[in-house]
């Protein structure tokens, strides 16, 4: 059934306008009525109960929206409330007053609600709202502080339900040289999924010529649907673009759909990943998403390289495992992801993304933390396994590689030793436990440094044997 609207009702507000609904829902069974009271007739008594449970049926059918429209349920009460009529009194007294008046009631209402359907498939109504509400837009001069505060105004989301079916009056508003008036056009149009041709080019051309960071992030989002390979691929290019919000908006406009575009977007995400310029975004991946069977190979192999690329694809995989686990904790997705931790041959810095996400669950075994203690595996993930080695109690192997780890010349690595050193031997090494660890730079950090080296060099001297073999 369709909805209509028109100015009567906007006046009467939400209100009046079912009430007027309803009574144009009722008006047939109330003119059979009055019939059947004034001229008694079987027919006419049979036809208002068949008018009532006709409602009651739309009622049940159509649920808590049948008072809120009208459409062609509303045709098939007035032309059988017609029909009813004509068997009472049409075919005994076609001159009777009250059946051409009741007659004519019905025929005129019923032409009105046709008319409005009619009105309302044609969609005329919904453009003039719409460009009304354009109007009202863009001679608005209250606007928010923050350019991103326009998209919660009430006359955003009612132009957005508006140009659902056209978005015509919305692209027109892109030609005005206010920036809050295209910002508002263009988040009434996000992640819309129909285009005329020429429309996504217009507002892609918005992408390329506004200074406002804001806009040029409504506007990727506004095409997040298309599928047009090159259009996908000249958004793609934003994902380098010099502001963080556009380089966010176009991971969420562009890497939602990886099965589909990630060949089109591909050279894109790996110039974007290895751009140091873009290092503080962190992982590339749409907020509540998955990446595609192909981008996860990619990203594995990328995490391979040197460099942000490699930190970033680790970091980008880290999250898109987690939501997968976090979706279903799948015995073989779980075995494969110990096994390429375990691999000494898999990129460093996705082991320790993969070693991360399985200790935060409870799902790295004691023979994996063992295995993890090995000569050949990075010294962060020594550290991951020598400290859940000896949080469950003395270990000989995981205070071995503590001390070998401590050895290295590498103060960062030195303060994380020294934090575990503390914490799970009982050895004071200067650091405040419950703390954040001093700056790497500093004096105290120096200092630990030198405590923690000694101690591991000390332990290979004889006389200190007896204090290992109590560790």
């Amino acid at each position: 059934m369709a909805e209509f609207v028109v100015g009567a009702e906007r006046k009467r507000g939400p209100d009046g306008a079912v009430a007027m609904r309803i009574g144009l829902l009722f008006l047939p069974a109330a003119v059979l009525l009055v019939c059947a009271l004034s001229r008694p007739h079987w027919a006419l008594w049979l036809g208002m109960i068949f008018q009532l449970g006709a409602i009651a049926g739309i009622r049940a059918m159509a649920g808590s929206r049948s008072w809120h429209t009208l459409g062609m349920p509303a045709l098939i009460l007035y032309m059988t409330a017609i029909f009813w009529l004509w068997i009472g009194l049409g075919l005994r007294a076609p001159t009777d007053l009250v059946f051409h008046f009741s007659l004519a009631m019905l025929l005129v209402v019923s032409l009105a609600v046709f008319g409005l359907q009619i009105l309302s498939d044609s969609g005329a109504q919904e453009m003039r709202n719409a460009r009304m509400l354009a109007r009202r837009l863009e001679d608005r001069r209250d606007w928010p502080s923050d350019l991103a505060g326009c998209r919660a105004l009430p006359e955003v989301k009612a132009l957005r339900e508006a140009v659902h079916s056209d978005p015509v009056p919305a692209l027109a508003m892109l030609l005005q040289p206010r920036p809050q008036v295209r910002m508002a056009a263009l988040a009434a149009m996000e992640f819309r999924k129909y285009w005329e041709p020429g429309q996504a080019e217009l507002v892609l051309s918005v992408a390329q010529h506004a200074q406002e960071p804001d806009v040029r992030a409504a506007a990727i989002m506004a095409l997040a649907n298309v599928d047009d390979r090159l259009l996908v691929e000249r958004l793609a290019e934003y994902l380098r673009d010099s502001s963080p919000e556009v380089r966010r908006a176009a991971t969420e406009a562009l890497l939602w759909n990886t099965e589909r575009r990630w060949q089109w977007i591909r050279p894109a995400v790996r110039q974007a990943l290895g751009d140091a310029a873009c290092e503080v975004d962190g992982p590339m991946i749409p907020n509540g998403q998955l990446l595609s069977s192909e981008a996860v190979n990619d990203l594995t192999a990328w995490a391979a390289e040197k460099g942000v690329m490699a930190i970033r694809a680790a970091l980008t995989l880290g999250v898109h495992y987690e939501r997968l686990l976090n979706q279903e904790r799948d015995n073989f997705r779980i075995h494969d992801l110990q096994e390429q931790l375990a691999n000494p041959n898999a990129a460093t810095p996705l082991r320790m993304e993969i070693a991360r996400l399985l200790k935060k669950d409870n799902l790295l075994p004691r023979d994996l933390h063992e295995k993890l203690l090995d000569t050949a595996n990075p010294a962060p993930l020594r550290l991951i396994a020598a400290e859940a080695l000896l949080a469950e109690g003395k270990h000989t192997g995981a205070v071995t590689a503590l001390r070998e780890v401590a050895r290295l010349p590498n103060r960062e690595i030195a303060l994380a030793t020294a934090e575990i050193v503390q914490r799970r031997l009982g050895t004071d090494l200067g650091l405040a436990l419950g703390q954040p660890l001093p700056a790497i730079q500093s004096r105290q950090a120096a200092d630990v440094t030198r405590r923690v080296m000694t101690w591991a060099t000390q332990s290979d001297h004889p006389e200190h044997a007896s204090r290992t073999e109590l560790i």
